[in-house]
């Protein structure tokens, strides 16, 4: 996976949640409070263009989806194209 890269849900995942920059920041608390546009759900059928790969957690990736840059786990999709 590179940036540049379409990318959907694997096909044994529905829906997962996309985090936000300033929540992705802070994942490492152990208690969280967001605000409900720090997340997104990304859909099976739905895609998304990689813009970059976390150098310091190689398993999460900033995609553009929605208007928008979120972050979310390698392991969850599938590079299309």
């Amino acid at each position: 996976m590179k940036p540049g890269d379409m990318v959907a849900l694997r096909h044994d995942r529905v829906v997962v949640q996309l985090l936000s920059d300033s929540l992705e920041k802070r994942t490492n608390l152990k208690k969280l409070v967001f605000a409900p546009d720090d997340s997104k759900s990304f859909r099976r059928g739905q895609t998304a263009i990689v813009v970059e790969i976390n150098q310091k957690n190689l398993a999460r990736v900033k995609v553009f989806y929605d208007s928008g840059t979120w972050w979310g786990n390698i392991s969850d999709m599938l590079v299309i194209g």
